[in-house]
């Protein structure tokens, strides 16, 4: 079957299954998890709204700094460990709790390595004293956001619902420290790094907790699953290293960029932050199919999973930020004052682009979920090496707009990569079957 016919086909079931939808447990189940991305959005926009007023735009930009080579470090360290959980805890519910335990194990050796790397790591990226001390602090923290994925990942392959209660802890606690110094006229660079850290280890306790009561409490680690793990882990790897290097090089070129000012970097966040407030309800689809279709005995009873997940996330998408870019110009101005106009234009640039994302991390998940992350590798490798041209063709001479076209022809490029890909893969695994 090639794409076209297989579009037709998708379409053509679609107008059926539009009908039926919302009796669909996968609809239900992405439903109750795309209220919890919701939740996390408007925490996080919220949060992001005071942080923008109080700090303005350079120290926004350099908490993007803090915050965001962090996590991209963390992710990178990590080989892909949280998704190879989801990927063997669905797979293999009675041996839940030796994977989860030998997993949660591996990761606190990562993630102590890193934090005795802090400071040095800090030297290397930071601007300014303040920011390298910042970094240091938030970096050291490495242990507890790898550990804390685990957990997480494991109540993800066994309870959606604990999973969600779980990831939307650290938010909700860190809006409620940035509103709480807001009011004590304390909103500073370091405090707001204070409430964040607070915020990572208390939802990480929440997540040892629910993953204990949920799964089991934790056995010794089984060092033969270790070769399962990280087999699994990095091709996992492959395809998250690119991905991060198409979402977030973006934002990481212009925070070391002399040309770029620290205020237009604000001006950029802003604008990501607005288009990404409609992945929390697209992206819901895919994580619920991961696991669902992992767990599955074959190929041919995912065929509706994997048609309503796509439908569900590019109509959501599209209608969301449809939504937000006609809203912009007189919102941006009201919330977040004069200083972040030029984030309207680049909203507009990264709008597109914002829907291919979203169906990516579907058609991602869809894939991991059939054991075939290797396939998801290969596209995000080549958004990314398509990425890292466009933005040093095009950042020198557009700024924050050359960084917004190149995230929407980027994410367009794999998505077809990825569709096309995925019919072949089932093709593939349909000629088996019937051999």
């Amino acid at each position: 079957m090639n794409v076209s016919a297989f579009l037709r086909a998708q379409v053509a079931g679609g107008r059926t299954e539009v009908a039926n939808l919302l009796s669909h447990t996968l609809f239900r189940a992405a439903a109750g998890t795309a209220g919890v991305n919701i939740a996390i959005m408007l925490a996080g926009s919220i949060g992001g709204l005071l942080l923008a007023r109080a700090l303005g735009p350079t120290q926004r930009g350099d908490l993007v700094t803090i915050l965001q080579w962090p996590a991209t470090i963390g992710a990178l360290a990590s080989f892909g460990i949280t998704q190879s959980t989801v990927y063997w805890v669905s797979g293999s519910r009675n041996r839940s709790v030796p994977v989860m335990s030998t997993a949660v194990a591996a990761s606190l050796v990562t993630g102590l390595l890193i934090a005795a790397l802090s400071p040095w790591i800090a030297g290397l990226i930071a601007r300014n004293s303040e920011v390298r001390t910042d970094l240091a602090i938030v970096l050291a923290l490495t242990p507890i956001y790898i550990t804390g994925g685990v957990w997480a990942a494991a109540l993800q392959a066994t309870s959606i619902s604990r999973w969600n209660l779980t990831r939307s802890l650290q938010p909700i606690l860190y809006l409620v420290s940035v509103l709480v110094l807001w009011g004590l006229g304390r909103l500073t660079l370091i405090t707001v790094v204070g409430a964040f850290a607070v915020s990572l280890v208390a939802q990480t306790l929440y997540a040892a907790v629910e993953a204990r009561r949920t799964i089991g409490p934790h056995s010794r680690p089984e060092a033969t699953l270790l070769a399962p793990l990280y087999s699994y882990g990095a091709k996992v790897w492959l395809a998250s290293v690119p991905q991060l290097v198409t979402i977030n090089v973006d934002q990481l070129i212009l925070s070391v960029m002399p040309a770029v000012a620290a205020a237009q970097l604000g001006n950029y966040v802003v604008a990501v932050s607005l288009s990404w407030l409609a992945l929390p309800a697209a992206t819901a689809f895919g994580s619920v199919a991961f696991p669902r279709i992992a767990a599955s005995p074959g190929a041919g009873s995912t065929t509706r999973i994997e048609r309503d997940s796509l439908i569900g996330a590019g109509a959501t998408a599209g209608l969301t930020v449809g939504v937000i870019c006609v809203l912009a110009p007189a919102v941006v101005p009201t919330l977040f004052g004069p200083g972040y106009h030029d984030a309207i234009f680049a909203l507009w640039l990264l709008a597109p682009g914002t829907v291919f994302l979203a169906l990516n991390r579907v058609l991602g998940d869809v894939l991991q979920g059939h054991g075939k992350p290797l396939i998801r590798s290969a596209g995000e490798a080549f958004g990314a090496a398509l990425t890292l041209v466009l933005l040093f063709a095009l950042i020198p001479t557009y700024g924050i707009r050359g960084a917004a076209i190149t995230s929407s022809i980027a994410y367009a490029a794999v998505f077809v990569f990825l569709l096309v890909a995925l019919v072949r893969a089932r093709g593939a695994m349909a000629s088996r079957t019937q051999c």
